[in-house]
């Protein structure tokens, strides 16, 4: 069976974290947003566990967060370790009168091996499975700054020849002004960001948060981006925008190549570029604009499992 442990117990056991969002440093950030926090192990067993937050009756991983997934001591898990985890996930669900549970796995570039047998064990134990989503990433090894389309290294050079400058900026007037013209851009849009600045600076308490922009000739902010450095050797893009009555000069070939070139400096293997859409309904632009920026495509799964579903 399942049983609920302590915060020390389970990092007795699960000390390391295979993404940023199972840390205890971010579920402590974000632990207003969930009605209490339970650390899940088996009795019997010291392989796999879980950290959710239950909100509402439910379990949830992540609550607070693009996805979240388990912990575990090595990705070449035997598969009936999770299997039977899953198993005794369900009985916990119902032993505890809760309404359900439900888990989203992070991309697979993350854990392949791991995505591998828990989509399979989720599906064929009868967990309901959400529409994946389509998460786009940079492999950065094998990033030279050759792009996959003729148009962005001709937008790249547009960029240069209207002399738009890119930078890494620190200072608290630049960091408003990479939120601010982000915000216009969803806004243009009609897409909801859903972090505020203030949300951004308490994630910089926890990670390396890195904020980009690119300027114009005047010195005028034309577009931003947001980056997370939550993991070794995957940066995550969070936000990226630029100013729409603009973006015909290049700004966002200029803001990807510099940002794709920044990490791969820093010796980082992926950059993740997130969800191409909402719910699982693909973005075909998003989609077509990463996929020209030599973006590759993963799906991301969410499973859930509810006793009156049965």
């Amino acid at each position: 069976m399942l049983v609920e442990v302590t915060r020390d117990i389970y990092r007795r056991h699960f000390p390391n974290d295979s993404n940023l969002y199972i840390s205890e440093s971010f579920l402590e950030l974000v632990s207003g947003k969930a009605d209490r926090i339970i650390r899940l192990m088996k009795r019997d067993d010291n392989s796999i566990g879980l950290v959710a937050g239950i909100k509402n009756g439910v379990i949830r991983a992540p609550f607070s967060a693009p996805f979240a997934g388990f912990h575990y001591t090595h990705e070449h898990l035997s598969y009936n370790l999770i299997e039977n985890f899953l198993i005794k996930l369900k009985n916990f669900v119902t032993d505890n009168s809760l309404k359900g549970v439900s888990i989203t796995l992070p991309p697979s570039f993350y854990q392949p091996n791991m995505n591998a047998k828990c989509v399979n064990a989720f599906y064929r134990l009868g967990y309901k499975m959400s529409t994946p989503e389509i998460i786009n990433w940079v492999d950065l090894k094998k990033f030279d700054g050759t792009w996959v389309k003729n148009t962005v290294a001709q937008n790249y050079r547009k960029a240069i020849n209207n002399q738009l400058t890119f930078h890494v900026v620190y200072d608290e007037q630049s960091i408003n002004d990479v939120y601010e013209i982000i915000f216009l851009n969803r806004e243009v849009q009609g897409r909801k960001i859903h972090m505020s600045l203030n949300d951004i600076i308490n994630v910089n308490k926890i990670i390396r948060v890195d904020f980009f922009q690119v300027k114009n000739k005047n010195g005028k902010n034309v577009g931003g981006g947001v980056f997370y450095r939550g993991h070794d050797k995957i940066a995550q893009g969070i936000f990226v925008g630029d100013d729409m009555e603009n973006r015909s000069i290049g700004i966002m070939d200029l803001l990807y190549g510099n940002i794709y070139d920044f990490y791969k400096n820093l010796d980082y293997d992926v950059i993740d570029l997130g969800t191409s859409g909402v719910d699982g309904e693909p973005n075909v632009g998003l989609l077509r604009f990463k996929e020209i920026h030599n973006c590759s495509a993963s799906l991301k799964y969410t499973f859930s499992w509810s006793p009156n579903e049965n």
